[in-house]
């Protein structure tokens, strides 16, 4: 257990607490950082003798050198940063910190005491320009949101520490992930919540841009390939499916399951829209597989992912 030790920044997300399953299971002690601990102990659904949460302001140096003193982690994981794109509109400035400047302390602390761990930084697939194409590394990046300028930003950041300063840095550029503990708030939580309002009140719901394509993935299958990834060498690389759907489809399947058309029971909502979105977001996560030579083999996605969540909240309300 000595020697397996990893800190998750901002861990108490719906991936910081997939990752830390998964890695508790592999005999690693982990350390979730968070800003409340209080708070965080109310999301994370479990407990685990080898599972700490630690308060830490990742914009503190200090705190930041004095956590990875105390616990000499061999794996750092990155999730700390807000992680809205419409939020991000709202507050600028707490985006910025929060996922670049928070993101360098850690490389920084790292290079300058020599740590010896390997480092993941949690980037996103908002970094690039729109594209019709299929996103790979070498795709334009130019994004649109506060959000994606940031995690931008902490890509090229963890990049030039990884090739410059020689640290054990990645990048995990991760697109649309769902699970049990996505917030509410995102779409399609919101679509499995307007679904299941609608069978049981006849209730409707209102939505922004429904002309959008993502690749919607599950977090789980999410948190073992980023731990395959982490066992290569550095590097830069894409953590998706690759199994595109129109956002009109996943409210379909939504609806079906109540054999509702989604059409009566859905409105357009102007306020609701992003000040810029993406119409289709779709990866080219082949070619970073391959060139580790890996295989993905997803088995929740589009209407099984819909169904899950659905059956999950349903069995929420029961309890």
């Amino acid at each position: 257990m000595k020697d397996k030790i990893s800190i998750i920044a901002g861990g108490s997300g719906q991936f910081g607490v997939y990752l830390s399953q998964f890695l508790l299971k592999k005999g690693y002690k982990i350390i979730i950082t968070t800003r409340n601990v209080k708070l965080a102990k109310k999301k994370i659904p479990f407990t685990n003798k080898n599972l700490i949460l630690v308060k830490l302001n990742v914009q503190k140096k200090k705190e930041i050198q004095k956590l990875i003193f105390k616990y000499s982690p061999k794996l750092i994981f990155y999730f700390a940063g807000q992680s809205s794109p419409k939020v991000s509109y709202e507050n600028k400035r707490m985006t910025l910190n929060s996922n670049f400047f928070g993101c360098k302390n850690f490389l920084e602390i790292i290079q300058k005491n020599n740590v010896d761990c390997k480092f993941v930084n949690a980037t996103s697939s908002e970094i690039f320009s729109e594209t019709k194409k299929k996103i790979n590394l070498r795709s334009k990046k130019n994004p649109i949101s506060p959000y994606g300028k940031a995690k931008l930003m902490s890509f090229y950041e963890t990049k030039y520490f990884r090739e410059k300063k020689k640290i054990k840095a990645y990048n995990a550029i991760i697109f649309n992930t769902e699970s049990f503990l996505r917030k509410r708030d995102f779409l399609i939580p919101k679509i499995c919540i307007a679904a299941i309002n609608a069978y049981k009140f006849k209730t409707k719901t209102a939505f922004g841009n429904l002309d959008i394509s993502r690749e919607w993935n599950w977090c789980d299958e999410q948190v073992r390939y980023l731990t395959f990834f982490v066992k290569k060498k550095p590097q830069d690389f894409i953590l998706s499916n690759g199994k595109p759907y129109a956002a009109k489809k996943m409210l379909n399947y939504a609806f079906k399951y109540f054999g509702l058309d989604y059409k009566k029971f859905v409105s357009f909502k102007k306020n609701l829209l992003r000040k810029k979105d993406f119409r289709l977001k779709q990866s080219d996560h082949i070619s970073c597989l391959k060139r580790n030579n890996m295989n993905r083999k997803s088995k929740i996605y589009g209407k099984k992912l819909i169904y899950a969540l659905i059956k999950y909240y349903l069995n929420e309300k029961k309890n």
